[in-house]
């Protein structure tokens, strides 16, 4: 077997020239590196893992004919699959909720909704529901709504007008009062019963009362007004009214405050 021979010089010049050629002839090629960074943990619910939390123990608490108090659970849902009747109310969570004591009703009542479904609360253990049209409305402890009876009213007297003449003292019956006259009523005052059981001039008689006193100042020569030549209508008039009892008002203001203001003045007894 015969050994291989090494290369002589020459070869190894000639591929060393043929080599240095291939690499000015090839143009170089750049590589770039991509790198793809995928999730670690994929991010949806079945990739998480089951979820098996516990039960909302939604449905029906009490079952019809039930007696319940004020505030008892009915019914649990999400959604309004049943709808609160009579005696009943829906909380935030659409929990249906006991609002009187007395048995449960599940029912329909086509005149109010042809579709919706109702849980109702009736004082009866016989009664049901829907209630008739035009029925008397069932009451707590038994009771019905009925019309009460009209007592028979007296024979209403007329009542006397107030006079000058009226007596110095204060006379009263069931339904009015009559005040003597005063320096601020000189005709005094005639109060009737309201319906607020209160005796008191209407808002009329309220609104009359500066005009009947000064028919009155006007009897005796005198007047109650700022301004004696006032007419309705004058709103310079009016300007100069409004002026004066802002004034008026300043300075009763100062003398009030033991001279504290910018007037000075001190309290007159």
């Amino acid at each position: 077997m015969s050994t291989p021979k090494a290369p002589s010089l020459a070869t190894l010049a000639h591929l060393s020239n043929a080599l240095s050629t291939f690499r000015l002839t090839t143009p170089p090629t750049t590589s770039t590196l991509t790198t793809i960074r995928h999730a670690s943990h994929q991010a949806q619910g079945r990739a998480n893992g089951a979820k098996d939390g516990a039960g909302k123990r939604l449905g029906a608490k009490k079952s019809g004919g039930e007696y319940v108090i004020p505030g008892n659970i009915l019914f649990k849902q999400r959604g309004t699959h049943w709808f609160p009747g009579d005696n009943c109310f829906m909380g935030r969570d659409h929990t249906i909720h006991a609002g009187l004591p007395g048995y449960v009703r599940y029912y329909r009542d086509p005149l109010r909704h042809p579709k919706r479904k109702y849980i109702g609360i009736v004082f009866e253990k016989e009664q049901v529901l829907p209630q008739p049209p035009h029925a008397a409305r069932r009451r707590m402890l038994g009771m019905l709504a009925y019309q009460a009876p009209t007592p028979p009213t007296p024979p209403t007297t007329p009542s006397p007008e107030p006079s000058s003449t009226t007596p110095s003292s204060k006379s009263r019956n069931a339904t009015s009062v009559t005040l003597p006259p005063t320096k601020r009523n000189p005709t005094g005052l005639h109060l009737e019963l309201s319906q607020g059981y209160q005796y008191r001039q209407s808002n009329f008689e309220i609104g009359l009362s500066g005009d009947k006193k000064e028919e009155h100042a006007l009897l005796r020569g005198k007047t109650t007004r700022a301004l004696p030549d006032y007419k309705k209508g004058d709103r310079f008039a009016a300007w100069r009214k409004r002026a004066l009892r802002v004034a008026r008002g300043r300075e009763r203001g100062v003398m009030g405050r033991g001279g504290k203001g910018k007037g000075g003045g001190k309290k007159v007894n």
